[in-house]
């Protein structure tokens, strides 16, 4: 309950779960020191319950993608290691520093930027080098790495905390042992010329379910604290269990007779009298207009189709055939009910996209339920 009155469509996400997860992660990772990405709001989930519970279950380090992401972090509260995945703008430095971040940098501006701000506030923070192994996305080529290495190491005011790389496809072993290999041969460099490298860190949620978490000192787990695997590599992760169900209470359940259009741009029309269900979730909540007259939700664990165009705040789906149904009846649209289940995958194959984006797109309006063991 919340001042503005019942919610009827929330998230409930099972923090026991995440636990879970964790800790089948850190055991195949070779029981490697984590850093927990809670970046996109922990993937959907909440960032800050999320980050809450990693931190007590003994996650050395947390990541976001942003300095606003990191903000509203600390601004709740939450202290120690934080790093920001993604490169910062000048704009960004001073609140780097005042936050007491850890950014990730790849080009001599952003040192100096950064030794600037740290220095006018006699602050010390440390940054964490990135090189671009063969992503093609961020990060310095290694040729260039122990050059920037050296900046670091001399720009007053900056530390070199841990250098990392990321992965272009886990699955992919030969493209993987290449980049390992450019991964190694930087640190050999280093190293060789006195630079400590700090944390190294390059293996995320695939990296670790194909079986190379333990190349560096740490993990940078995301997508699998939730319960969810990398397209392709969802029998890998079998033992992760999702963490997320999305539930909601009908607005309206009422009858059509044969012949009725339902919705607009008239885009479904009953074949029989039917019984349908309006459910208070739509693309204002994340749940796209992809699926017109596509996908399903379960009540009293029996599947029912979308019926119809999803609009902003609502859909429609047809419980003909679910027996008797009442406006205090759960529905799920993602998770599970009884034996029936609902999956983020079948969910992102309906959109034809992966599940990140599924959990991802599930927008504030929907109240995040968090139950603890």
């Amino acid at each position: 309950m919340t001042a503005g009155g019942r919610h009827r469509a929330w998230l409930e996400i099972d923090h026991a779960a995440l636990a879970a997860n964790l800790a089948t992660l850190r055991r195949l990772a070779g029981e490697q020191e984590v850093i927990g990405v809670v970046k996109a709001n922990a993937y959907g989930h909440g960032a800050v319950d999320v980050a809450r519970t990693l931190l007590g279950q003994g996650v050395e380090r947390l990541a976001v993608a942003t300095v606003s992401e990191a903000a509203d972090l600390r601004a709740a509260g939450i202290q120690g290691p934080l790093v920001v995945l993604w490169g910062i703008g000048d704009e960004d430095a001073a609140a780097v520093v005042e936050l007491d971040l850890e950014p990730m940098v790849d080009r001599d501006a952003t040192v100096e930027t950064l030794a600037a701000a740290a220095a006018h506030a006699g602050r010390r923070i440390g940054v964490h080098l990135k090189v671009d192994t063969g992503l093609g996305r961020q990060g310095v080529e290694p040729e260039g790495a122990l050059d920037l290495a050296r900046t670091i190491g001399a720009a007053p005011g900056l530390v070199l905390a841990g250098t990392m790389t990321h992965l272009a496809a886990a699955d992919d072993t030969a493209y993987t042992d290449r980049q390992l290999d450019r991964m190694a041969s930087v640190l050999d460099d280093l190293r060789a010329a006195g630079v400590d490298p700090g944390l190294v860190h390059v293996a995320a949620t695939g990296a670790i379910l194909a079986g190379v978490g333990t190349f560096a000192d740490a993990v940078r787990p995301g997508i699998g604290l939730y319960g969810l695997a990398p397209a392709g590599m969802t029998d890998a992760g079998s033992d992760l269990r999702p963490i997320l169900s999305l539930r909601a209470l009908p607005l309206r359940v009422f009858e059509v007779a044969a012949g009725t259009p339902v919705g607009y741009g008239l885009r479904w029309t009953a074949a029989r009298r039917s019984r349908l269900a309006t459910l208070p979730i739509g693309y204002g909540d994340g749940w796209p207009r992809s699926h017109l007259n596509n996908g399903f939700a379960l009540v009293h664990g029996t599947r029912v189709p979308m019926v119809g165009a999803i609009s902003m705040d609502g859909l429609v789906v047809d419980v003909s055939d679910a027996g008797s149904v009442g406006l205090e009846d759960e529905f799920v649209l993602i998770g599970r009910q009884g034996d029936a289940v609902i999956t983020a995958d079948e969910v992102a194959a309906q959109r034809e996209t992966i599940n990140y984006e599924v959990t991802t797109s599930l927008r504030q309006r929907l109240p995040r339920r968090h139950l603890r063991p």
